[in-house]
């Protein structure tokens, strides 16, 4: 009977290989992979073969056109992101970073306000000062998510939090307000009173699931209560609904201010105190020192100045 080769050690093992397998199990595609960390679609699919001895399961196998994670290469997605994430930040992260000839990916989670309000500068500073630089952004609802940024999944976040603790940090990047909105030609309203507000009918953005809105609260301690015809989940489908509608819209200021007057919308001051939000920006304390992390977060920073 022939012996079965004994299991390679760690020291026998091509480091390289934990990055094409980061690149593989992110992009589910040999050639994105290759293109993302710079090898040609032949070295990364020998990459791949390579790896699939290594560990014995195919990893990506082929469904019709596209490539799917196996079981075990879902299992190994995070924990491999997390291991690259930290052994750039503890072998090269003390080298500095530099952003002119850095193509670092930076993973941020932004849920869609922030997208639409922070996103499009944020990317042009980053062009500007880090061209080959790139930015995967995720969807981020719901609370902190803090095993993806200790596991080194995220970068950093962009959200509305009610705390940010420990082992995370935060800053606040400015306070946002609500405004109304009303398409231009709306039949009937000259000035919007409270009774008039009360009297329309209103689109509420929030995902299925979520309770009332902060002005459904507002109103819920005066005893009152409005009309809501319609839900959205997305903030940037609302005002295009508005604007072919007769339906009133409640939004942040910063986000009507991009989409009014492309949508036809007249904006005008909510008839009744709505308290501000908080928009904050959080990264785990462990990139607190890493360079490149530094630079992101002021990137950041200087952009939600600007607005």
């Amino acid at each position: 009977m022939r012996r079965s080769s004994p299991a390679p050690r760690l020291a026998a093992i091509d480091l390289n290989l934990l990055v094409a397998l980061d690149a593989l199990l992110h992009e589910d595609s040999v050639t994105a992979a290759g293109r993302s960390i710079g090898l040609s679609q032949p070295a990364m699919s020998h990459a791949l073969s390579r790896l699939r001895e290594l560990v014995g399961d195919e990893l990506l196998v082929r469904e019709g056109r596209a490539l799917r994670k196996t079981e075990l290469a879902q299992q190994l997605a995070p924990t491999i992101r997390r291991l690259v994430a930290e052994i750039e930040s503890t072998l090269l992260g003390r080298r500095g970073f530099e952003p002119k000839t850095s193509s670092r990916r930076f993973r941020i989670a932004a849920n869609d306000y922030c997208g639409a309000v922070l996103l499009p500068g944020l990317l042009a500073k980053v062009r500007q000062g880090a061209p080959n630089v790139v930015l995967d952004v995720f969807p981020q609802q719901g609370s902190l998510p803090v095993g993806e940024l200790e596991r080194g999944e995220l970068d950093v976040v962009l959200g509305t939090y009610e705390r940010i603790e420990a082992p995370l940090v935060g800053r606040l990047l400015y306070r946002e307000d609500f405004m109304c909105a009303l398409r231009k030609d709306h039949p009937g309203v000259r000035s919007l009173s409270l009774r008039r507000y009360l009297e329309l009918d209103h689109l509420l953005v929030a995902n299925p699931g979520y309770g009332p809105g902060v002005v459904d609260c507002v109103l819920g301690e005066r005893g009152l209560r409005r009309r809501v015809a319609m839900r959205v989940p997305h903030f940037l489908v609302a005002p295009t609904i508005v604007a072919r509608t007769d339906l009133v819209l409640t939004l942040p200021r910063r986000l009507l201010a991009m989409t009014a007057q492309k949508s036809g919308l007249r904006v005008i001051k909510p008839p009744l105190e709505i308290p501000n939000f908080a928009v904050q920006l959080a990264w785990h304390q462990r990139a607190s020192d890493d360079p490149g992390s530094l630079w992101l977060r002021e990137r950041v920073t200087a952009c939600a100045a600007e607005l």
